[in-house]
């Protein structure tokens, strides 16, 4: 199912409820996590440069803060992509594959090109 398929009425499958479901499940993970991440670094960046003592300062035998907290930016992409492929396995797959259903199923349920009903379905888009 290629997005360049001209028999999928892709803009039904935009505004199918599966569809829109799957894009406000996925933002309502993807925008917080994002703010969130960008937040660390940007707080990370603006210790790094507003309070070298404190990053300087040591943890255990030459570990220093800026240390510990530069690597704690590896731990927190490990965490957050683990955190999404957990979320994507068990929302965004199952919500996917109905919306791919929803869409092949329209496919079989259009009218045939020139009868009564696909002029009828043409004029209604057209309204919309």
């Amino acid at each position: 199912m290629s997005s360049d398929d001209p028999r999928i009425d892709w803009k039904a499958v935009e505004r199918s409820a599966e569809f829109r479901e799957l894009i406000a499940r996925r933002r309502r993970f993807v925008l917080p996590a994002t703010i969130f991440f960008l937040a660390w670094y940007f707080g990370f960046i603006l210790l790094a440069g507003y309070a070298p003592d404190f990053m300087g300062s040591s943890v255990y035998e030459g570990l220093t803060v800026g240390y510990c907290l530069a690597l704690t930016q590896f731990v927190m992409v490990a965490v957050l992509g683990l955190m999404y492929l957990r979320r994507s396995e068990k929302v965004y797959d199952p919500l996917a594959e109905k919306a791919a259903a929803r869409a092949l199923n329209t496919e079989n349920e259009r009218p045939a090109a020139g009868s009564l009903a696909d002029n009828v379905t043409a004029r209604e888009e057209v309204r919309r």
